[in-house]
């Protein structure tokens, strides 16, 4: 552009931003932004989803190179990225813009528009896409190179990114853990963190959805607190409604609910997220019994989602018609859209299976070759570190002699020098080749780590067709009464409960190996756990067993971990009736205070154990007879969960009259 142009151009500028709004020119001021600028800026937000945008952003660019405002030629090249990305139906466009957009971050040393390309738009594009198996390769991709570059922007942005990644999987906690590492590594570098607000925001939509109240308001607050954009502010107060619906607070919700709609209709930038707010509209109303209006709310989410091109959601929808017309008392039409829904998904599923198989094939080739490579250059790197060991102290050898035959010599003093500046340099040398060998080391564990990621993937994919055919065949025993369908209900219930248990104990198994120990500092209530196993357990029992509870104090709470002491009762109990056909089966427990434990047993009149096994039977996968039902994974999960809580699980051999297993665990009393 020539000079000439660049004057003609200011001047246009300015008298087509003469009178700025005051609120423009305040946002303008915050972010360190020329006004006319960012007035700019904000109209083609208002634009972003018409085509009329691509020009828009092209004149962008060039009012900021005129200004010489590499920021802002950045976040004109974004908005470009951005109109693809929200129409969602042009791959090469979006994937052309991201590697655009990263060149041009990568010149200007910009790593925050590198990373927000890279993670929030191509990443994020594949998972509305319904390709989470591809999001995660390419999330991991992102970890690799910004653990490897120590860029603490980039790992927030890949913290987030992997958040969103397996809250779309369904793996609630593990999401909610790279949400918590996202805002510790916020506030402890002080990073620039725009969505933070968001990702509070999420954080607490964990929280409500797992009935924890405190929590979730503490973490609503933060949301509103860190909000700086419109859009932030409609998130938090949608999360908001979510939150006083989910526990009855209705007036509330409708309040802001109310809010809400009159902030869609003042401010045209928030269209983007009219998806949202109809689904938490239709939230609202199916809590609060409004059935026809949460409809109503379902069809134009819909709609949304067709317009946005979002299709790893579109199933979704069917589902909830289907439980909103269960609650309504109308089983046929809750049928009908559970068959649609289930019909969809898996056809989604099979569209995507074959490309996500063969990325995933890709990537485990390219990883044993990665394996391979680095086991090769760790060797050399190890003979390369004995042989200059060996030089040193060769070195060492070799200056100890001159010393001490020529210390008398006026050049001893020269030469010592000459060695000593010689062994710094080996020195150096070993430090470097020690530091290659501890990133190879780190290479190695995040591959393992992957590997690992990938078998709860897998599992995850067949638990999830696991439970539609359960809540299906639930739906279908309701709905038809004979006795004929009931028995092949429950036939199919049964064996799909079978397969059921065998892939959450595998998950079980997955999740228990990431840590080397587990929380507990929550309030524990051992007489309500004890009594909740104990209903449990009577639901599965045979009708000559009897299952009794005899608690040593009317009340007992201590520091533990409620829902890993819960998944341990119900693994004793399920064996003890799998082996128990007549009798009676007893949970009790007893407060050691002199040694500061508390000792839970679960005793039963079955088979019992010979002692030769009692210890075997703790191994994995291990089967006292190879007939019988079960994973043989039950007892080592427990055993698992008992040691990472600080205790121990072990088998009463002096009870002769069937089998009595004996949990230990750390007595801490709750103040």
């Amino acid at each position: 552009m020539s000079r000439l142009s660049r004057i003609i151009l200011g001047y246009l500028v300015s008298f087509l931003f003469i009178v700025i709004p005051a609120k423009a020119q305040k946002e303008a001021e915050v972010y360190n932004v020329d006004s006319s600028l960012y007035a700019y800026y904000q109209r083609c937000q208002e634009h972003l989803l018409e085509p009329v945008v691509l020009s828009m952003s092209d004149t962008l660019f060039r009012m900021a190179s005129g200004q010489n405002d590499q920021r802002m030629q950045a976040v004109a090249l974004s908005t470009r990225l951005d109109y693809y990305y929200y129409q969602a139906n042009n791959e090469d466009s979006i994937i052309f813009y991201t590697n655009k957009v990263k060149q041009f971050a990568k010149e200007i040393q910009q790593s925050k528009y590198y990373y927000f390309a890279w993670a929030n738009r191509l990443i994020l594009y594949y998972l509305k896409t319904g390709r989470s198996n591809i999001a995660l390769y390419e999330a991991e991709k992102v970890l690799k190179e910004a653990q490897a570059e120590d860029n603490k922007t980039g790992l927030m942005y890949c913290y987030n990114i992997m958040s969103q990644i397996y809250t779309i999987k369904n793996f609630d906690v593990m999401a909610s853990e790279w949400r918590v590492k996202e805002i510790e590594l916020t506030e402890k570098y002080k990073l620039e963190n725009y969505n933070i607000s968001n990702t509070y925001a999420q954080l607490a939509n964990y929280y409500i959805t797992h009935h924890q109240p405190e929590p979730a308001l503490e973490a609503l607050e933060k949301a509103v607190k860190t909000a700086n954009s419109p859009s932030h502010k409609i998130l938090a107060k949608l999360t908001y409604v979510e939150y006083y619906s989910e526990f009855k607070d209705f007036s509330a919700a409708e309040k802001m609910l109310k809010e809400c709609r009159e902030l869609f209709d003042q401010d045209k930038r928030l269209d983007s997220l009219k998806k949202r707010f109809y689904r938490t509209e239709a939230f609202y109303y199916q809590r609060s019994k409004q059935f026809v209006k949460a409809l109503e709310a379902v069809e134009k989410q819909k709609t949304e989602e067709q317009r946005l091109n979002e299709y790893a959601m579109s199933s979704g929808q069917y589902r909830l018609k289907g439980e909103i017309y269960r609650q309504m008392g109308r089983p046929d039409e809750a049928v009908k859209f559970l068959k649609k829904y289930i019909e969809v998904d898996d056809s989604l599923k099979r569209a995507n299976e074959q490309l996500a198989s063969s990325e995933y094939a890709t990537l485990l080739n390219v990883e044993k070759l990665n394996a391979e490579k680095k086991e090769l250059m760790l060797r050399t790197k190890e003979k390369e570190l004995s042989n200059k060991t060996t030089l040193i102290f060769s070195l060492i050898i070799l200056l100890a002699i001159l010393f001490l035959f020529l210390y008398r010599e006026s050049r001893l003093n020269r030469r010592l020098k000459a060695s000593e500046s010689e062994l710094r340099n080996k020195n150096e040398e070993l430090t470097y080749s020690r530091e290659e060998l501890r990133k190879a080391r780190d290479q190695a564990e995040a591959t393992s780590q992957m590997k690992t990621t990938f078998i709860q993937s897998m599992s995850h994919e067949i638990r999830t067709p696991l439970n539609s055919i359960i809540g299906f065949s639930q739906v279908l025993s309701d709905h038809y009464g004979n006795e004929e369908t009931k028995e092949f209900v429950n036939i199919i219930k049964a064996n799909t409960d079978d397969l059921l248990r065998l892939v959450t104990d595998v998950l079980a198994l997955s999740e228990l190996d990431q840590y080397n120990k587990l929380p507990t500092n929550i309030q524990t209530d051992i007489n309500m756990i004890c009594q909740l196993s104990i209903e449990v357990a009577k639901m599965q029992k045979q009708d000559t067993v009897e299952f009794l509870f005899k608690p040593e104090r009317e009340k007992l709470i201590i520091l533990s971990n409620p829902e890993r002491i819960s998944q341990l009762l119900a693994n004793l109990a399920h064996n003890a009736i799998k082996f128990t056909t007549h009798g009676s089966i007893e949970l009790t427990y007893s407060v050691l205070e002199a040694e500061k434990k508390l000792e839970i047993s679960v005793t039963d009149t079955g088979i019992g154990i010979p002692k030769e096994k009692q210890e075997k039977v703790f191994e994995r996968f291990y089967k006292m007879n190879s007939f019988s039902q079960g994973t043989g994974l039950g007892l080592s999960i427990s055993r698992t969960i008992a040691e990472k809580l600080g205790g121990s699980l072990h088998i009463d051999s002096s009870y002769t009259d069937g089998c009595r297993m004996v949990l230990t665990l750390p007595l801490v009393y709750a103040e």
